[in-house]
């Protein structure tokens, strides 16, 4: 693409937008289960929908974004997008939600994706740290401005308008695309790897779905059973078929480099860790201290804002410390930061609890620019769709199964905890630290697998 300032602010406005609704929704799932009077692992579906289809769709688009019109992609995205988050705003039926915020993932797909497979293939490499930097920042803020727009949307207009925070910026970011010079020497015929796009959506479908009827006891294991053996028999298909085809969706050879594939589970596991606690810090701020949403949003706000200053920065940082002490460090930090959390109790002081949300924003701000920098260096040139996007499922899944096992655990323990007779606000909040205890050895575990990444120059 000649104009790369129209590509840059279009990337970033996606990321925005992207990171800004996961986390504006977030801080309203309290709210929402209590309206429609459903359970934890029920109003989790509001996000999981669309990160099912966000997921399944990750490995098409990024083809798509190696093989064809990249700015065409990218403006019916800003649409898809604009339209589904407006219609999903006038809903007052819960079950309506899940069908458009199902059709929005697709959306969110196509414009997460993009960020880092076009700052591979159209900026210099030695500017590459930087503008990953930058568009971390740019999710930083997103999930920065999330929780508190969120927050006080719901205190002032209700759950509802909490769809409509991003309308503008996808009308924004459709205005920046259209604007993009899309190169014509680009291959616009290109054999599609339709068969792997099919076997890869129904792997990933039945393998988030296997999770969601493991989370429901009244399910019969028979269904649990064959949910199994239907997600292997996929995932055999799709390795099959993706050896063997001349163009893949996802070329298999990428995992034997040691540093993208350590990308891959690193990021699985950091966002497992950190997108699952997220998923029920607002629960402890509003069920276990009773805070109200606006200042559950205030504190959400902290670790992501500490984020986007890191994030801006780290190419500074990468003058003194190596790239893989980095991503090493901002593991050591989660584990901190979770170790933290699974002391917070009623009587927690905001100083304490503060402290700890900062010490996980520099986790975030960290680890996650420079993992991408490590997982998209490693790729050769040609691949960058492709391996923007099997980083973005191993985060999807890493969301997704944190979302779902988070609350699962929850409500576990709960149900254990609640035969001693405690009060309700004392069950809940035990049963979130014993969540977060879990947490802190899953970082523990991330933290030593990722010794494992090897230095580049």
């Amino acid at each position: 693409m000649k104009n790369k300032f129209h590509l840059l602010v279009t990337i970033n406005i996606a990321a925005l937008m992207v990171l800004m609704d996961l986390s504006a929704i977030n801080i309203a799932m309290p709210t929402i289960k209590e309206h429609f009077n459903i359970s934890v692992t029920t109003v989790s579906l509001v996000l999981m929908s669309s990160m099912l289809t966000a997921t399944g769709t990750a490995l098409i688009f990024g083809r798509f974004l190696e093989a064809y019109n990249q700015k065409r992609i990218l403006m019916i995205a800003f649409l898809i997008f604009g339209f589904t988050t407006t219609i999903t705003s006038q809903i007052t039926s819960f079950y309506w939600l899940i069908p458009l915020r199902f059709v929005q993932g697709i959306a969110e797909a196509a414009l997460y994706v993009s960020g880092p497979a076009l700052i591979k293939q159209y900026i210099e490499p030695d500017q590459q740290q930087k503008q990953y930097g930058i568009w971390m920042m740019s999710c930083g803020l997103g999930i920065s401005l999330g929780p508190i727009l969120g927050g006080l949307t719901i205190s002032f207009f209700g759950w509802e308008m909490v769809f409509l925070i991003n309308l503008p910026l996808s009308l924004l970011g459709f205005y920046f695309a259209s604007n993009l010079s899309t190169n014509k020497n680009r291959k616009e015929h290109v054999k599609f790897d339709t068969l792997g796009s099919i076997y890869s959506f129904l792997f990933l479908g039945t393998f988030i779905l296997l999770f969601n009827l493991i989370a429901n006891q009244s399910i019969n294991p028979i269904i649990i059973w064959a949910c199994v053996i239907l997600n292997l028999l996929f995932l055999f298909l799709f390795i099959r078929h993706e050896s063997s085809f001349s163009s893949p969706i996802l070329d298999l050879k990428l995992f034997k480099i040691i540093n993208f594939r350590q990308a891959n589970y690193g990021f699985f596991l950091f966002f497992f860790v950190n997108v699952g606690s997220r998923f029920l810090r607002p629960f402890y701020f509003e069920e276990s201290r009773l805070l109200s949403p606006s200042t559950s949003g205030l504190l959400m706000m902290v670790s992501p804002v500490v984020m986007l200053i890191i994030s801006l920065c780290i190419h500074y940082l990468k003058r003194y410390f190596s790239t893989r002490t980095l991503v090493i460090s901002g593991n050591i930090l989660l584990s901190i930061s979770m170790l933290m959390f699974s002391f917070w109790e009623q009587n927690s002081s905001l100083f304490f609890i503060i402290i700890s949300m900062l010490i996980l924003g520099l986790a975030m701000g960290i680890y996650y620019p420079t993992t991408t920098q490590i997982g998209m260096k490693s790729i050769p040139n040609g691949k960058h769709g492709m391996g923007s996007a099997s980083i973005s499922i191993s985060k999807s899944i890493g969301k997704l199964m944190g979302v779902l096992i988070f609350g699962l655990l929850f409500q576990i323990f709960y149900d254990f905890l609640v035969v001693q007779n405690h009060s309700e606000l004392m069950i809940k909040t035990e049963a979130i630290q014993l969540v977060f205890t879990g947490a802190f050895v899953i970082s523990l575990i991330n933290t030593i697998l990722s010794f494992g990444i090897k230095e580049t120059k």
